[in-house]
């Protein structure tokens, strides 16, 4: 896309059913996608989450994500989680809508998270890897922005799994 031809749009918890209906790409995880991330076994009908990219605005992606509310056994619905291709790209999340946690480790073990409700912002540097849970009771709903040619490895989480896990014990949302 040619950047003098890009107009400025604004997404905020009120109008992001507008900014999902102007994008290119529509990427549905039904637990039958996610089998290999729980540690049970998924309705495999049940959409988990939906991710809707828009196209590019400069060099700059942006993608909203909503996680449905729910649990596998004691697990909350989360995302595949992934690292970024190009080891120099970050990213930023915008919680929406909804309560949750995004999860970060990198590939030498060391973890993080930071907890997200509406109007809160999440900073994940370069080489965190990162995974998003829902631990509302309300779809949660994110917007990240990431540079275009970040590239996603979604293969080593795959593969290798994340170190931590979001469970529900004793009603709350605990990290294990």
């Amino acid at each position: 896309m040619n950047a003098a031809a890009e107009n400025p749009f604004g997404i905020n918890s009120k109008n992001y059913p507008e900014f999902m209906g102007r994008c290119s790409e529509h990427i549905v995880r039904k637990g039958k996608d996610m089998a290999d991330y729980f540690t049970e076994s998924p309705e495999p009908d049940k959409i988990i989450y939906e991710v809707y990219e828009a196209e590019s605005q400069a060099n700059m992606r942006t993608a909203l994500t909503v996680l449905k509310p729910g649990k596998v056994g004691t697990e909350y619905h989360m995302t595949k989680g992934h690292f970024h291709e190009d080891p120099e790209a970050g990213e930023v999340y915008f919680c929406l809508k909804g309560r949750g946690i995004i999860l970060m480790q990198t590939r030498d073990g060391r973890t993080d998270e930071v907890w997200l409700e509406p109007g809160s912002v999440a900073c994940i540097p370069p080489l965190w890897a990162h995974r998003t849970v829902n631990v509302g009771n309300y779809d949660f709903v994110m917007l990240a922005i990431f540079p275009t040619d970040s590239g996603h490895d979604y293969g080593t989480i795959e593969k290798e799994g994340f170190i931590k896990r979001v469970v529900e014990e004793n009603g709350v949302p605990k990290v294990v």
